[in-house]
């Protein structure tokens, strides 16, 4: 791992000079269903990147990207991870209108809630997109993505009692974003 960090950082410094483009996006869904048995939902979704031109139109850097999805009804489910891990960017079409994204997220931990028996999770998660986002000023970019997030889980612990597990969590979503790129 410290060899990988290292190998990072040398790359991102190497390539700094030749641009740096940071990315922010976000989603937010709610639903309520209204009948005898109230239901109610809610999910989140947000990615913050730094990136550093690799050749043109090719981006490399880090995320750090956070999920969260609530649902209750009888009984209260919940599920959130913050995940991290290299990011690659490639940005084509007139202007880089078009763009796509994948993250391997090497760490991922999430919290797992079940009426009142809480989980911890921990293992690696995959997130690609697909991007439209029109440069509005020189360098700088607002738009929409469709999204696909995938985690898989190894271990789990309960009440400090570690254990290995086969958990997963996937979701496909639209959000907003921005890119700044210098």
């Amino acid at each position: 791992m410290k060899k990988f960090v290292l190998l990072l950082i040398f790359l991102v410094s190497t390539s700094a000079s030749a641009g740096t483009l940071v990315e922010l996006g976000g989603t937010y869904m709610s639903d309520n269903l209204s009948t005898s048995e109230a239901k109610k939902s809610s999910k989140y979704f947000y990615n913050v990147g730094v990136l550093f031109s690799l050749k043109k139109h090719i981006w490399g850097g880090w995320n750090y990207s956070g999920i969260s999805h609530t649902d209750s009804g009888d009984e209260e489910l919940s599920f959130s991870s913050q995940d991290t891990g290299p990011y690659l960017k490639w940005q084509f079409g007139r202007n880089e209108l078009y763009s796509l994204g994948a993250a391997y997220n090497i760490l991922s931990r999430a919290s797992f809630k079940s009426g009142s028996d809480t989980e911890t999770w921990q293992g690696t998660s995959f997130w690609l997109q697909f991007a439209v986002a029109p440069e509005v000023r020189e360098g700088f970019h607002i738009g929409a993505s469709l999204n696909y997030y995938l985690a898989s889980y190894t271990k789990k612990t309960v009440d400090n009692v570690e254990s290995s597990t086969s958990n997963s969590k996937s979701w496909i979503f639209p959000m907003l974003m921005l890119t700044k790129e210098w």
